[in-house]
């Protein structure tokens, strides 16, 4: 994911969307997508009940992982609170989203679908957004 993230022209932060139902993944990716860029993988954690958290890292192309988990949002409207919008700004910045059907997001750069097929096996979809 990280090459893909490099490999895409913008000023602004990264965006990707994690869909998929409970347990298919989606934690476990940003977990994997953390350590590539040099965040220590057992300190990522979804953050369904605070709804987002931050990473700072020394990666040469990233310097932020914000990580929201919009499971708990009864609205789209209360995506408010978590002020996207300054993240938005921030070249450097990777912003992966849990659960973006439950909220207003942003453009994304990436799209992953997760499916599940077993108790054992993900398939991941990636698409790139217009």
């Amino acid at each position: 994911i990280v090459h893909l993230l490099v490999g895409l022209d913008t000023s602004k932060a990264k965006v990707i969307l994690l869909n998929g139902d409970l347990g298919a993944g989606k934690t476990t990716i940003t977990k994997e997508l953390a350590g590539a860029i040099g965040i220590e993988k057992k300190s990522v954690n979804s953050p369904t009940f605070i709804l987002k958290k931050e990473y700072k890292t020394e990666h040469p192309s990233f310097k932020k992982l914000v990580h929201v988990d919009a499971y708990r949002f009864l609205t789209p409207k209360e995506a408010k609170v978590l002020r996207l919008e300054d993240d938005l700004d921030e070249p450097g910045t990777v912003i992966a989203i849990e659960w973006p059907s439950k909220m207003k997001h942003p453009k994304a750069d990436l799209h992953l679908l997760f499916t599940v097929t077993d108790d054992e096996t993900r398939e991941v979809s990636i698409a790139y957004e217009d």
